[in-house]
């Protein structure tokens, strides 16, 4: 049995369901894949964030640089959040030579070449399963494809909070505002929404599966982005009267070898299977030029199904440690 120690950088909703998992679930991963888990440090604004997520009080700090110089440290969960300090954090971390998983999609898609080629550099891993999808076993889906096939195009409902408003909208006649105020009730909206309702946070997504698809990176600054805030209860009847419904589409199309990358409310007939996509969940297509279409679907957010995913990746990076970082060239 191979004892790891790891570091959580966050213990907030996500932070705190890693260490959860751990506790319920250590002993029974332990036996499966023959790596003790062990949490060895929690770093948050407040220590006493650390004890209430059940981790011992000596593992708190307000601090990266005793997590940094903790040679029984080797992989770091970075769940922060947010472009800073999180990828300045990560790019640390790998250059202090621990491996790296994060859910951040927003640090991830605006520092994506970046982060990748310390990573090389260090030949440490960088992981980041939980950044799209959450449960949903994307980013593994779509290196396997890589290895054979071209993409062609991705397309699908990436942000579980404005499916959830656009659902209730459509099918029990609840105005835009109230649908939110009832996604933020239930924890599926943040007090600030406008990542989601904007169509950012779908943007991020899609950044990063357009650039592991591309092969370089494609910034989200250069995808034509419109959120759900415009969208009316008029175009909501006339897309069910229509036998459709509206959904907020990210989609990545290649054009030879550039690519047209778009995140906008539009109607969905119902004869495509993406019109069925109810509530808080997430689907996504990718169209191979081998394979053809291939569509995963499942829960795309949630701490539970994040902390599972980045469970998973702690166990790659010590398994594969590099071997799984993709080719990414700079952003032409």
């Amino acid at each position: 049995m191979q004892t790891i120690g790891i570091a959580l950088l966050g213990v907030g909703t996500v932070g705190s369901a890693v260490a959860r998992t751990l506790q319920e679930k250590g002993d029974e991963l332990a036996r499966q894949t023959g790596l003790q888990l062990v949490v060895r440090w929690g770093m948050a604004r407040h220590p006493e964030r650390v004890i209430a997520a059940g981790l011992p009080e000596q593992a708190a700090t307000t601090s990266l640089d005793p997590i940094l110089e903790d040679p029984n440290v080797v992989v770091i969960v970075e769940a922060l959040g947010g472009e800073e300090p999180a990828a300045t954090y990560m790019k640390r971390a790998l250059q202090a030579g621990k491996h790296v998983v994060t859910a951040n999609k927003e640090a991830l898609s605006k520092h994506f070449a970046e982060l990748v080629a310390v990573a090389r550099e260090q030949q440490r891993a960088l992981l980041f399963e939980a950044s799209v999808g959450a449960g949903i076993p994307l980013m593994a889906s779509l290196r396997q494809l890589l290895s054979v096939n071209r993409v062609e195009r991705i397309r699908g409902i990436v942000n579980g909070t404005t499916n959830f408003i656009l659902t209730l909208m459509a099918e029990e006649g609840v105005p835009y505002h109230d649908a939110l105020r009832e996604a933020q009730r239930l924890g599926y909206a943040e007090p600030d929404p406008t990542a989601d309702v904007e169509g950012l946070d779908a943007a991020y997504k899609l950044s990063i599966l357009a650039s592991l698809a591309a092969g370089r990176h494609l910034h989200p600054d250069r995808i034509d982005r419109r959120g759900i805030t415009s969208v009316t209860p008029d175009q909501i009847l006339d897309a069910r009267t229509r036998g459709g419904a509206v959904k907020l589409i990210a989609e990545a199309l290649r054009k030879d070898e550039e690519w047209e990358l778009r995140v906008h409310p539009i109607f969905v007939p119902g004869s495509d299977l993406l019109a069925h996509v109810r509530l808080n969940l997430n689907a996504i297509e990718l169209t191979c030029d081998r394979v053809g279409t291939v569509v995963l679907y499942g829960p795309g957010a949630g701490p539970a199904p994040t902390a599972a995913a980045l469970l998973a990746d702690v166990i790659d990076a010590v398994r594969f440690g590099p071997a799984l970082l993709p080719e990414v060239e700079v952003a032409r």
